[in-house]
């Protein structure tokens, strides 16, 4: 049977050799300029600002983009004011078709976007993404990205998108 002063020294021993052990340094890829690269092949400006940013995970709920990983996405959570449901075009109801237009208020391409739906010539409909009720009609259209817009016809049924203002003015021709 072994002594207490034996386990203690064996216990000294192997802290000593933990402390001296070494892993394989890891490779670490993100994204920069378009495409991922090495951090480590980096220049000191974008390596600093890498160690600056900060990481979001989206809600568990929340549906992946195609190709990414379920959950494993992570993105910017903005709380902004929420904006109300509107229309962009008054009158002109009895046209056949009608645009449903999905921004949220911190989007920098929304602007844009609800100018060029404006000047279509058909009903708009914002939908503010940043709302609960908005959120669910993204996630039920399968729409990842702010602004899109989806033309639909009279019956619901979609005839087209756009993720931005110039393809929103392309819209009408569909």
């Amino acid at each position: 049977m072994r002594s207490l002063e034996d386990i203690d020294r064996d216990l000294a021993a192997a802290g000593e050799a933990l402390s001296r052990a070494e892993g394989t340094p890891a490779e670490v890829y993100s994204r920069i300029v378009g495409y991922y690269r090495s951090v480590r092949n980096w220049n000191k400006g974008k390596r600093e600002e890498y160690g600056e940013r900060k990481l979001f995970r989206a809600p568990e709920n929340f549906p992946a983009r195609a190709g990414a990983a379920a959950g494993g996405k992570n993105i910017p959570a903005y709380t902004a004011a929420p904006e109300p449901a509107v229309s962009l075009y008054a009158g002109g109801e009895d046209r056949d078709e009608r645009l449903l237009l999905f921004v949220r208020p911190a989007c920098p391409a929304c602007p844009g976007a609800k100018a060029a739906a404006g000047k279509l010539g058909i009903p708009v409909d914002l939908v503010n993404a940043d709302t609960k009720d908005g959120m669910a009609e993204a996630v039920k259209r399968q729409v990842f990205s702010t602004p899109t817009a989806i033309l639909l016809a009279r019956d619901g049924r979609e005839l087209g998108r756009a993720l931005d203002a110039g393809s929103i003015g392309k819209l009408a021709a569909v």
